[in-house]
């Protein structure tokens, strides 16, 4: 009777074993897949994180040259000190394998560092005045970029605002 019974399974155990492997087979291939495209998004960020630490990097150096600048004009002039596209600031160490990050002035902003008028004047309990000389904030329009090692770029647009005596 026994060989009566397995006459009539016919390979079914067989059939059901392929259908999960096969079903065990997809999920593991997605699986893969998912991770596959997990590192890619993840290697996006890292590369688009750096641009934007070195944009960062260069508007803290726009800022001290700010600080390090003379008097406003009317028309005042681009720091010529400024590292542009052509010669960027390189952030890292020259023997990093990965590359290094750097900055330079924003070249669609036709003045990347420049004057941007005064702040607003200050009317009640703020009067700035130090050895008679009294002092107004004003307005620095900073744009840089940053790049990544692979070129991804950052673009950075800050209003800064610095100390100058009323009148210059």
């Amino acid at each position: 009777m026994a060989t009566k019974n397995r006459r009539h399974e016919r390979g079914t155990a067989l059939v059901v074993s392929m259908l999960l492997l096969v079903l065990l087979t997809s999920i593991g291939m997605a699986a893969l897949q998912t991770v596959s495209r997990d590192r890619q998004v993840a290697g996006h960020q890292k590369r688009s994180q750096a641009a934007f630490y070195a944009a960062e990097a260069g508007v803290a150096r726009a800022r001290e040259l700010v600080r390090q600048m003379g008097e406003r004009t009317e028309a005042p002039t681009y720091p010529t000190d400024y590292p542009n596209q052509a010669t960027p600031v390189m952030l890292a160490d020259a023997g990093d394998p990965t590359g290094q990050p750097s900055f330079f002035a924003d070249p669609i902003i036709t003045e990347p560092i420049g004057y941007a008028g005064e702040g607003s004047p200050c009317t009640e309990g703020c009067d700035i005045t130090l050895g008679g000389v009294q002092y107004n904030h004003t307005r620095w329009r900073i744009n840089v970029v940053g790049r990544s090692p692979e070129g991804d770029t950052a673009r950075i647009e800050v209003m800064a605002t610095r100390l100058l005596a009323v009148g210059y």
